[in-house]
């Protein structure tokens, strides 16, 4: 009977564990906004399995906010509080999107939400940005998605990426898919123009600094990569394990600095 009430207490101990932030009314899975400077870190990890030293070096992005986050948490017993911690996270590790990497080095304000890393043995803890906002870079420029028609200008890359069937790793057996991305001379917003038809897909995005785009069959050349390029097309949101960016472009002309406007037949988006 005492093993089994216990148990019981054990139960109602683990449910009522509630983790907050004071100030930002905080909790897992929800969306904050933390203002800080991105930066790249890295620790070495040195272990002495049976005798044989190993050394690992982990590199990782972190926030480095003004102020040390303090992290509460507390267990309640039928909404009596019984014990409280405070762990206090002078940078917080972050999954960064590559759309945002060019913002290492830089005061940003970031939109994500928190998550707990899998290993419980320890108090970690990794932000994921949803969008990251250069603080000395305000957005001058805001556009609209489909069927407007928008121009925009920057530089041309590929990324390859896993795809079928698991779309983790090509290493793995993955199918690699490329995508060609623009990188735009100035960050953007996307908002939805009233009284257009809207797709369910669409919505608002801020501080859009990177498209996804897709040329008809008359596909780009190499060439193109190697400087700036103006495009004209609509926009769309990303809503296929395809999409590799969360604003695409739908090209329907080009131009660079040596060749006049090109417009490329009509294609349908994938």
């Amino acid at each position: 009977m005492l093993k089994i009430s216990y148990l019981y207490l054990l139960f109602l101990l683990s449910a009522c564990f509630v983790i907050a932030i004071p100030g930002y009314g905080w909790e897992f899975e929800q969306n904050i906004t933390i203002e800080g400077v991105l930066r790249r870190a890295e620790r070495t990890i040195i272990k002495d399995p049976n005798g044989k030293k190993e050394t690992k070096v982990e590199k990782s992005i972190v926030l480095v906010t003004d102020k040390p986050l303090v992290f509460s948490r507390f267990i309640t017993i039928e909404k009596q509080q019984i014990a409280s911690t405070e762990t206090s996270y002078p940078h917080i590790g972050v999954y960064l999107p590559g759309e945002f990497m060019s913002l290492i080095g830089k005061r940003v304000q970031c939109n994500g939400y928190f998550q707990r890393l899998d290993d419980h043995s320890t108090d970690a803890i990794t932000l994921h940005i949803n969008t990251a906002l250069d603080c000395k870079q305000p957005i001058q420029k805001t556009v609209f998605y489909e069927p407007v028609e928008v121009e925009v200008s920057g530089l041309l890359y590929e990324e390859v990426y896993p795809g079928p069937p698991e779309y983790t790793s090509v290493v793995m057996g993955d199918s690699p898919e490329r995508a060609v991305l623009l990188t735009l001379n100035e960050p953007i917003n996307v908002e939805i123009k009233e009284g257009e038809e809207v797709n369910s897909f669409n919505e608002p995005e801020k501080g859009v600094r990177e498209l996804q785009v897709v040329f008809s069959d008359s596909m780009h050349s190499r060439d193109q990569m190697k400087g700036e390029i103006v495009l004209s097309g609509t926009l769309y949101h990303a809503h296929t394990v395809h999409h590799r960016r969360r604003v695409l472009m739908m090209v329907k002309s080009w131009r660079d600095q040596r060749q006049p406007p090109s417009k490329p037949a009509s294609s349908t988006p994938h």
